[in-house]
């Protein structure tokens, strides 16, 4: 097993107390700046570990656009979070007991499929990471997976749409 140098365990530090924060934190403004420091985070481990390409484009789309989409959001439901405190969860402890126990099963599991791997140093093909070869990837080999992924965005943002008018008496 190699050992990993002290900037990439300082980066999942960083990354996984930052995650945590989007989840734990409840003031809605908070968790998407906690966000914004996970993907910052992310980027900078793409950095690390020479994906240029993937770190710009993981500040430009998601630090840039999909982060403005959240603060619009939050601006439109702006103290909504206040009065989805008033009701009480309906869930039973026996049902979140059994969530947590499935999500720490499926952590095992990774963490084991995780241990045999090796990492690479190199072995790569001339073209590989190139903007060239992710839009071929993209394009070419797995067209229909990425028009699905656009299409499903499409249909909740109709669906969020749909939602927001329902409420203003349509």
């Amino acid at each position: 097993m190699t050992t990993y140098p002290l900037i990439q365990w300082f980066l999942g530090f960083i990354l996984i107390l930052s995650s945590l924060g989007v989840i734990l934190v409840r003031k809605p403004v908070h968790a998407s700046l906690s966000f914004l420091l996970t993907l910052l985070t992310l980027a900078t481990l793409y950095l690390h570990l020479s994906a240029e390409f993937i770190a710009a484009i993981q500040i430009l789309v998601y630090a840039g656009a999909i982060l403005v989409l959240f603060m619009f959001v939050i601006v439109l439901f702006q103290d909504a979070y206040q009065h989805i405190e008033k009701y009480k969860p309906k869930s039973t402890s026996f049902l979140l007991w059994i969530a947590g126990i499935l999500f720490l099963l499926t952590l095992g599991i990774l963490g084991m499929q995780l241990t045999g791997l090796s990492s690479s140093h190199g072995n790569f093909p001339e073209a590989f990471g190139t903007i060239q070869s992710i839009g071929h990837a993209l394009y070419v080999d797995f067209f229909f997976p990425f028009e699905a992924i656009t299409l499903l965005f499409l249909v909740a943002v109709v669906g969020a749409l749909y939602i927001g008018r329902k409420g203003e008496g349509t």
